[in-house]
């Protein structure tokens, strides 16, 4: 399609004639197009194309103009249309640019070939005939009575037309040799072609670079040297052999003739087995006698075999040079198969998935045997380091030879070599000795269960130390569990031959186990334990909501607080508090300590850094870890193409990390990356591409944080903002978003205050849901167990009394406000008296336990619209109220309307979706 749209010298349409054309010219005859590709220069800028793109559904793919390959087939066109229209311009002066361009752009139509056929055939399903005629006729018809012209007139449109096809086939002609000219100068592709390799793709790289050729003249030349070579010049034949090989009756002699058609296959002959002496036998002559068999007429070709079939097993070496020659050779990998627990359970269920997840999980480990020397000089360094752990912790007790126990009494003991990454991206060596744990003959009896902090209680400790000016310190114990109080139970072992040597005993000797090392299965819950006991030695209480919490609160004021994950403690306290530090100066005589920072550090993967509003909480490195799955691009054509189980097993892993970021830093992501949890199962190549879309968008977000305000605590409560969205997950499950910030009590009057998260839950409801209302009743549930456990947890952190007998008490001390966007539910909590009426009478029944907390604790309940509800974007895709929430800094405002309008109504309105009338944004 063509057509000249403006005339003159510098003369370019204009955006609204392109569009008229396109509309008319295209759109009309063969519908919208999917996609419009433009060079950026002169109308084709203007928004009104964008405008236009977005009206028609069509994606306006913008290409820069050094871009030549995208829009290469276009250009490369426009070149030779211009060539035909220079032509028939040299051939007819006479004819105008319209009659010019009408021929050019026909020929090309009509003649030039795409995959065997002509863009008219491949639109219209065939070529026209002499009168540009579409119309299929059986008999042949006479062209002059429906023309229009005369004769003379059709022939020379006929000639016209044998110049402008002369053009076209010079001009193809033309771009062969160009391109054969230029082949090595262009591109093999471009670059938004380009994209990193897979950690799959790597290793496939890696294990294929081999040479494709098994050996070249230069190869062997090297391999043999230069002067070695095998004489053969003595090896004449005798005069017998040379005679005999010339007289055809006697000697096999080689069978010529020309195959003039596809050779037929051999048929197998009796006489294919050509036996040969053993060695040790009488000297043969060297050609093999014909048989009687053999003699007479040409019979069936022989079978073509290699010569190396014909030569007897005898004659090759002896000496086997290759280790995989022997049947009976093997690898030995060796997994040590789990005997009960989950571990036992994955196992029996997918052996082969288990074995490949150990075999993964033993990737991490070191080889020292595959170590550089320098390498191995750190590791050797960093075992020293940890057997002075040892000795220095006394964790072993060495025995008499006569009250050593037999050896199957005693369990073994190895070294676990790994790199471990520093916050700032390096990598160190770090060697460490543990016990084998599985064959300890009381491992079915032991304790495993050991707790560690929460979210809740990170957010909460960041939460205090901002409101009362704490300066945070994180420490990091050095060989935890060496540090531990002594081991309660009779256990023997034997310890590595270092350990051995620095206890100067002999190697295999059996000890008695004095502290809970690496690798027992209630090591854990022994340094708990241990933490655990020193800590109220000293005076710090510890929380009932969270037994890796203590407090430090003298005459029942809160001066300092500790938390704990293992082996690393959070402390928060003044400095000028001299109680304080005498307390933080216990703690660090009791434990050998390694890092010890304060104001800025990581904590279980998240960076803490103390700003003057209070603390920023981010993860800079995390998604860098992260992989995308890799599609092929014929497979990515397929979206509606089920995943395999390959492909399952990457969207559990890629959405398993991503949910972690979620859960932490992440609350935007965290209603997508709970859909897609649910996908998984039914999914398909789409699930794929929006999984790792969704890791692109919050790779692009990496430098996001979370921001902990400062508060005063008299003024301060707590607000969970529900919502829920109705079956929108696979097999009608619902989604439910819970979000629950502290701020300033001024929230509840209309005002912007900010917003502290606290926590945050994007999760599928637990049973099916008949309707809308009976699923914002659940969210509203199930918010007000965690806003009730929020309020219990900070007045116990406060110093407040804390009843166990009735914790609704405990509760009341702190304010707490459910927020929703449900009229069904507000309507219902509003009221005095609760009744239960209607269809949805189970949810009646779940909402009277958030109607008893109204009535014992407090519990206020506000309604908002749904665009000014914070947990609206933890339910759906695409919602923007946490956006909106990051761009204020962390500040939001529930929105106070007597007239409960709809946020539909209110954009009608020219409302935005925080303004009210009495208190203006």
């Amino acid at each position: 399609m063509a057509k000249i749209l403006t005339k003159g010298s510098k003369q370019t349409p204009n955006a609204a004639t392109c569009l008229n054309y396109i509309s008319e010219g295209w759109i009309q005859t063969f519908g919208r197009p999917k996609t419009l590709r433009l060079d950026p220069a002169g109308s084709f800028r203007s928004a009104a194309v964008e405008s236009f793109c977005d009206r028609s559904d069509i994606y306006l793919d913008v290409i820069p103009g050094e871009a030549h390959w995208q829009i290469g087939i276009a250009e490369q066109a426009i070149q030779g249309v211009k060539q035909l229209m220079n032509k028939l311009h040299e051939h007819d002066p006479e004819l105008t640019p319209e009659q010019l361009l009408s021929l050019s752009v026909a020929t090309f139509n009509q003649r030039e070939m795409v995959r065997g056929f002509s863009p008219v055939q491949h639109v219209l399903g065939q070529s026209p005939d002499a009168t540009d005629r579409h119309v299929p006729t059986v008999r042949p018809q006479d062209v002059e009575p429906i023309l229009n012209d005369t004769v003379a007139e059709f022939q020379k449109e006929a000639e016209r037309r044998a110049v402008a096809e002369r053009a076209l086939v010079d001009w193809q002609a033309q771009q062969r040799v160009n391109r054969a000219m230029n082949s090595r100068r262009l591109l093999k592709c471009s670059p938004e072609q380009l994209r990193p390799a897979s950690q799959r793709e790597e290793l496939l790289e890696s294990i294929s670079q081999s040479d494709p050729t098994p050996w070249t003249f230069t190869k062997l030349s090297e391999e043999i040297g230069g002067n070695q070579y095998e004489d053969i010049s003595d090896e004449v034949p005798r005069e017998e052999e040379w005679n005999r090989a010339q007289d055809a009756s006697r000697e096999v002699q080689p069978s010529r003739m020309r195959i003039h058609g596809k050779r037929p296959v051999p048929q197998p002959g009796i006489d294919d087995d050509i036996g040969m002496e053993e060695e040790g036998g009488n000297n043969q002559p060297s050609r093999v006698r014909r048989t009687a068999e053999q003699q007479g007429p040409r019979g069936p070709e022989r079978e073509r075999v290699a010569w190396s079939e014909l030569v007897h097993e005898s004659a090759w070496a002896v000496h086997e040079t290759s280790y995989w020659t022997d049947e009976q050779a093997a690898v030995e990998i060796a997994i040590d198969l789990p005997t009960r627990g989950k571990e036992a359970e994955r196992f029996c269920k997918d052996a082969q998935a288990y074995l490949v997840s150990m075999l993964k999980r033993r990737a991490v480990e070191v080889s020292e045997k595959r170590l550089s020397a320098e390498d191995r000089e750190k590791f050797a360094a960093a075992k020293d380091k940890e057997v002075k752990n040892f000795i220095s912790a006394q964790a072993f007790e060495a025995l008499p030879k006569e009250l050593q126990p037999a050896k199957e009494q005693a369990i073994g003991m190895r070294w676990l070599l790994t790199w471990k990454v520093q916050d700032d991206g390096s990598v160190k060596p770090k060697a460490r000795a543990i016990l084998l744990g599985y064959q300890d003959p009381q491992y079915e009896f032991r304790s495993t269960t050991a707790p560690v902090m929460t979210r809740q209680t990170r957010q909460l400790f960041l939460q205090a130390a901002a409101n009362r000016g704490w300066r945070i310190r994180k420490g990091d114990i050095s060989g935890a569990f060496l540090q531990g109080r002594d081991y309660p139970d009779e256990l023997f072992c034997i310890p590595c031959d270092e350990i051995l040597s620095a206890m100067n005993l002999p190697k295999g000797s059996i000890t008695r186990l004095k502290r809970a090392c690496y690798g027992l299965v209630d090591a854990p819950l022994e340094w708990y334990k241990t933490v655990a006991e020193f800590m109220e030695s000293i005076g710090l209480t510890r929380l009932w909501s969270d037994a890796c919490a203590w407090v430090w609160k003298p005459q029942g004021q809160l001066r300092g607080m500790v938390t704990g994950h293992v082996d690393d403690f959070m402390f928060g306290g003044r400095d000028d508090d001299q109680g304080w530090q005498q307390v933080l100066q216990l703690i660090k005589e009791r434990f050998k300590w390694g890092d010890w920072d304060q104001d800025h550090f990581t904590q279980c993967g998240v960076q803490i850094n103390s700003v003057p509003e209070g603390f920023t909480l981010t993860q800079p490195r995390y998604l860098d870890g992260l992989a995308e799955i890799p599609v092929c691009s014929s497979r990515k054509k397929q979206k509606g193409a089920p995943t395999n189980d390959r492909e399952k097993s990457q969207l559990r892993a890629l959405l398993g990390g991503l949910s972690w970021y979620a859960q932490q830093t992440g609350p935007h992501i965290a209603a997508e990356v709970s859909l897609r949890l649910s996908d998984i199962c039914e999914s398909t190549v789409e699930t794929i591409l929006q999984v790792n879309q969704l890791l692109e968008y919050a790779r692009q977000r990496q430098d996001h944080k979370l921001v902990i305000h400062r508060c005063q605590d008299e003024d301060m409560q707590f607000f969970a903002w529900v919502d829920a969205a109705n079956k929108n997950r696979r097999n009608e499950g619902s989604t439910q978003g819970i979000f629950i910030g502290a701020a300033s009590r001024a929230l509840l009057q209309g005002e912007v205050c900010t917003v502290s998260p606290m926590s945050w839950h994007s999760t599928k409801i637990d049973r099916v849901c008949r309707s809308p209302g009976a699923s914002e009743t659940q969210a509203a549930v199930n918010g007000e167990d965690s806003l009730f456990y929020m309020r219990y947890q900070w007045a116990e952190m406060r110093g407040q009394g804390v009843d166990l007998q009735n914790p609704s008490n405990t509760a009341a001390q702190v304010g707490g406000t459910i927020i929703t966007d449900s009229r069904n539910v507000y309507d219902k909590l509003h009221n005095t008296v609760l009744t239960i009426q209607g269809a949805e009478k189970k949810s009646n029944l779940e909402l009277l336990s958030v109607k008893e907390s109204q009535m014992n604790t407090g519990l206020g309940v506000r309604w908002v619209h749904s665009e000014a509800q914070l947990a609206n974007a933890l339910t759906k895709k695409g919602a923007k109220e946490l956006e909106l929430y990051y761009k204020m800094d962390f500040r939001w405002r529930i929105v106070e309307d007597p007239s409960m309008k709809s946020a539909r109504r209110r954009r009608m309105d020219g409302l935005t979706p925080l303004e009210q009338a009495s208190l203006p944004i």
